[in-house]
């Protein structure tokens, strides 16, 4: 879905680094966790051989952890934990034997890299079903690897041709990064980043006044916008890293979050979100006056599922891919609690 001849315009490498820092620094009372913290236990025959953390380098292995069995995914979670990681990643030579026949089949100069992608994904998958590799948290184990033709359908729907995307992110001194994508015949032809709309000036806390300035350029150089989020950072982060339950409805009707224009899928889909994030935000205050425990048997899952019904909406993207975006996301931000 990336053309071979990708356009790169006006990039900045501020603007890279602050997006980078945005994806890789959570903030704080984040339910994902800092993804930089990271254990890598090698397994020979399937059991502990050497650990590897990612901030302290290689250790030593703790007495409780055995060797003389294959490591399982109880072990492999005490380990992670015991460390302060935010994940642990376990394989030996058999897993790594896999993946690389799996790449060498899959990997071809001339194709989408999609194409190379999710049979590199369906090999990682199968690594873990013959207990070859194992990830703790096992967050995504059940979900669906779609099929190329859904994921460049879900693509068509989420950026049609011809069109382009911005992503916006403001702090306290005005621009933190903002990115331009545009699409072309199926695959995105251009990436740039703000200097391309000619030096349009962002004023710190008035970063909302150079909105429409900023659509109206973008309009005139690139593709016509069919999607557009402009954000403060920081309520940003807390909407990706799972800060606040709620904090999606309320930077929207705050705008705090701006999104301009707004296509019709994702307004059915942030539609949706609230629901299930208003659900969760019930149980959340039920559990505080509930000593029965009565909170828990709150489905939040077939609560949004009841108003979807009743609205007869149905999640564009689910229906394209067999698996709601923004569940996975909700999924992901359970990470500490694993």
């Amino acid at each position: 879905m990336i053309a071979a001849d990708l356009r790169i315009d006006h990039l900045r490498p501020e603007e890279l680094a602050a997006a980078w820092r945005f994806a890789t620094e959570p903030p704080a009372g984040s339910r994902i966790g800092d993804v930089r913290r990271g254990l890598v236990l090698v397994l020979r025959e399937r059991r502990p051989a050497v650990l590897a953390d990612l901030a302290d380098g290689f250790v030593p292995l703790p007495p409780w952890l055995p060797r003389d069995r294959p490591l399982d995914a109880a072990a492999l979670r005490r380990l992670r934990r015991e460390r302060g990681a935010t994940w642990a990643l376990a394989a030996g030579a058999d897993a790594v034997r896999r993946l690389d026949e799996a790449v060498a089949a899959a990997f071809d100069p001339a194709a989408d890299l999609l194409a190379c992608a999710l049979p590199l994904a369906q090999a990682v998958r199968e690594a873990r079903l013959a207990g070859e590799l194992l990830f703790s948290p096992s967050l995504l184990d059940d979900l669906p690897i779609p099929s190329v033709a859904s994921v460049r359908s879900a693509f068509d729907l989420v950026l049609p041709d011809d069109r382009s995307a911005l992503l916006y992110a403001f702090g306290a001194h005005g621009l933190s990064f903002g990115f331009i994508v545009e699409k072309r015949q199926g695959v995105v032809a251009r990436v740039a980043g703000h200097d391309a709309l000619g030096g349009i000036a962002v004023r710190g806390a008035h970063w909302k006044a150079a909105v429409p300035r900023i659509l109206a350029e973008a309009g005139s150089r690139f593709a016509p916008p069919a999607v557009g989020v402009f954000a403060d950072e920081s309520v940003l982060r807390g909407i990706v890293f799972g800060s606040e339950g709620v904090a999606l409805p309320r930077a929207l009707a705050t705008r705090d979050v701006i999104v301009d224009p707004l296509p019709a899928w994702l307004g059915v889909l942030l539609g949706l979100d609230t629901a299930a994030k208003a659900a969760g935000t019930a149980r959340s205050l039920l559990r505080r006056f509930d000593p029965l425990g009565l909170a828990d048997r709150l489905d939040v899952g077939r609560i949004a599922g009841e108003v979807q019904r009743r609205l007869g909406a149905e999640n564009p993207l689910a229906r394209v891919l067999g698996f709601d975006p923004l569940a996975v996301l909700s999924r992901l931000q359970q990470w500490r609690e694993l």
